[in-house]
C-alpha cells in the first residue's frame, strides 16, 4: 500500500482535513481562514494622519500648559523675590526713619525740658514769695522742736512776719519749748526769711538763696541740655531765656 507524498500546502489539523477533503470529492472551494482582528484594516490613511494630527495637537497642548506652569511658577519665584528684597529695602528705610525721629523725638523733649526749666526759674521768685509766710511759721515750730530743753531761743524774722510768727507761737510749750522765746524784727533780713539760734545750734532759710539756688540749677540745666542738643543759635545762650 503506497503513502501519499508529504505536501506543505496540506493542514493536519481534523477541521481543515475535512475541509479540504470536502472539496476535493465535491468540488468546492474551502472555506478561506478566519482573519485574525489585529490584522484587518480598520482605519484608512486619512483617519491615520488625523490621528497623528490629534496626537500632535494634544502633545502641543500638553506642552503649552506645562510651560505655562513652569513660566507662571518662575514669574511667581521672581516676584516673590523682588518683594523680599523691596521689603528688606524698606524696613531698612523705616530703621533709618525711627532714627532720624528718634533725634527729632529727643530734640522736641530737650525743648520741653528747656520750657519747664525756663518757667520753674521763671516763677520761683513768685512761688517763694506766696509760701513764704507758711514756711517761716513751719521752719519757726521746728526750730522750737529742735531747740527742745534748751533754756533760750532766739527767732530773727523780718518786721513784716514778726507780729504773725509772735502771735502762732504764743504758747511755746505746746510745741515742746519749756525755755524762753524771743521773737526780733530784722530788717537784715529778706521778706521770709528766719534765722533762729539756740543754745545747742540754729537754723536758718533765707528764700534769697533758695531763688539763687533754683536759679543756679536751672541755668546749669539749661546750659546741658544746649550742649547736647543745640537748643540755642551762636546769638543765644541761657541768659536769653525768660528770668
Amino acid at each position: 500500500m503506497g503513502y501519499p507524498r508529504y505536501r506543505f500546502d496540506l493542514r493536519f489539523d481534523s477541521t481543515a482535513q475535512a475541509a479540504a477533503q470536502a472539496a476535493a470529492e465535491f468540488g468546492v472551494a474551502p472555506e478561506p481562514d478566519p482573519v485574525d482582528p489585529l490584522d484587518e484594516i480598520v482605519h484608512s490613511e486619512r483617519h491615520l494622519q488625523a490621528a497623528v494630527y490629534g496626537a500632535e495637537v494634544r502633545a502641543f497642548a500638553e506642552g503649552v500648559e506645562q510651560g505655562r506652569r513652569e513660566g507662571a511658577a518662575e514669574a511667581a519665584a521672581r516676584t516673590d523675590a523682588a518683594l523680599a528684597r523691596a521689603l528688606s529695602h524698606l524696613d531698612e528705610q523705616l530703621a533709618a526713619l525711627d532714627d532720624r525721629f528718634a533725634d527729632a523725638l529727643r530734640g522736641v523733649e530737650a525743648q520741653g525740658s528747656a520750657v519747664m526749666l525756663a518757667l520753674v526759674r521763671r516763677l520761683a521768685p513768685a512761688l517763694l514769695e506766696r509760701i513764704g509766710a507758711a514756711e517761716t511759721d513751719r521752719l519757726a515750730a521746728d526750730a522750737l522742736r529742735l531747740a527742745g530743753g534748751s533754756p533760750r531761743l532766739r527767732l530773727r524774722v523780718h518786721p513784716d512776719l514778726a507780729d504773725p510768727v509772735r502771735a502762732r507761737l504764743a504758747d511755746p510749750d505746746s510745741l515742746g519749748f519749756k525755755g524762753a522765746l524771743e521773737v526780733v524784727a530784722d530788717p537784715s533780713l529778706p521778706p521770709g526769711g528766719l534765722d533762729a539760734a539756740w543754745e545747742a545750734g540754729g537754723l536758718r532759710y533765707d528764700p534769697a538763696a533758695v531763688e539763687s539756688a533754683v536759679a543756679g540749677l536751672c541755668d546749669r540745666a539749661l546750659a546741658a541740655l544746649s550742649a547736647e542738643h543745640d537748643l540755642f543759635t551762636d546769638t543765644e545762650s541761657t541768659a536769653s531765656w525768660p528770668h
